[in-house]
This record gives C-alpha cells, sequence and structure tokens, in this order.
C-alpha cells in the first residue's frame, strides 16, 4: 500500500533518536491522539504547524499499524513509506520500527479488552472425618482455590484479581480431567 501522504518526508535529515521518539510517542497516544501541548512541543521541534505535525504523526501511526498488524518485515514496512523517501529514511523508519515491534505487539495485548484470566491455582484434599451423615465420613473432597484476573471493562485499565473457591468430588473432578484433556488434544490438533 502506498503512503497517502508525503508528511513522512519532514522526517528528512532528522537525527536518529528524534525519529524513534517521534514514532514512540505515535504508537503511545494512537488512541487518544496527541494532546494540544504535545502537539506543540514536537510542532516546534520540526518548525512546522500543529496541523502538520497531527498530519505526520498520523502517517507515522499508519505505518506502525500497517507493520504491526499487517505482520510485516522491514520490506513490508519501506513498503509503506512513500516512494520518495530517502534510502537512509526508509532504512531507519523500518529499523526503529521493527526494534519496537515486539514491545509494541506485547502492549497492545496487554490493553485489550478480555475476559478473565487465570493467573494462579492452587487445591487441597480433605477428608471428612466427622460428620453428622455416616455416608459423608471418610469420602475424598478436593478444594480448589483459582486467582483470576477480572475482565478489564475499560482500554487501559488495570484489572485486579479475585479468588474463585470450589469443592469437587471425586466424580466431579473425573469429570473435569477428562473435559480438559479434551480440550488439550483439540488446541494440540491445531
Amino acid at each position: 500500500a502506498m503512503a497517502s501522504s508525503t508528511a513522512i518526508l519532514l522526517l528528512e535529515g532528522r537525527e536518529e533518536k528524534v525519529v524513534r521518539k517521534l514514532l514512540e510517542d505515535a504508537f503511545r497516544y494512537r488512541i487518544d491522539g496527541l494532546s494540544e501541548k504535545k502537539c506543540g512541543l514536537w510542532a516546534g521541534e520540526f518548525g512546522i504547524e500543529p496541523e502538520a505535525m497531527q498530519e505526520l504523526v498520523s502517517e507515522c501511526q499508519r505505518v506502525i499499524g500497517g507493520t504491526l498488524y499487517g505482520d510485516l518485515d522491514r520490506n513490508g514496512t519501506v513498503k509503506l513509506l512513500p516512494k520518495k523517501a530517502s534510502k537512509d529514511l526508509k532504512i531507519l523508519m523500518a529499523n526503529a520500527i521493527a526494534d519496537r515491534l515486539p514491545t509494541w505487539r506485547e502492549r497492545c495485548v496487554q490493553n485489550v479488552v478480555s475476559p478473565p484470566r487465570l493467573v494462579d491455582f492452587d487445591w487441597r484434599m480433605d477428608v471428612a472425618s466427622s460428620s453428622s451423615v455416616l455416608s459423608r465420613m471418610m469420602v475424598p473432597t478436593v478444594f480448589v482455590e483459582m486467582t483470576v484476573q477480572k475482565e478489564a471493562t475499560k482500554h487501559r485499565e488495570m484489572a485486579g484479581t479475585r479468588n474463585v473457591q470450589f469443592e469437587l468430588s471425586k466424580e466431579a473432578l473425573g469429570t473435569l480431567v477428562k473435559s480438559l484433556g479434551r480440550i488439550r488434544d483439540q488446541l494440540s490438533n491445531i
């Protein structure tokens, strides 16, 4: 896909650390956009109007997003840049994005609103040694405690954890283990 704007050409001849910092900010503010203050600071650094700065940041975000979600390598990133961009700028952009890609992928995954996730679990076996009902005597049960990360309800929200405790009979545990075995088998066939 060809670049829809030549705003990226404003990066020609810039120091590597400036380009890398701008790419980092473009990723960081990809959802909410740059604040007016932040945009003004960058525009001052580049000696351009804030509107032109916003266009440059949008183009950086387009290239980052195209690389990230298109699972592109350095050559793929280069193809997202304007043909008029110098070889040096193409190499700098491709390398800077490739260097940050693993971290950015991880951040994207962490920021997804998702269902609760299992964090930890513990179990213990218990045998009732006294009961008012004779049939409950010496019947083993398993107590399971799972720590789950609560469901995030908002983007960028750090969900807390909660503990879920339950008791399983020998039969219920057998059913659970069989079901988990079927899940494992299905996953291994994918």
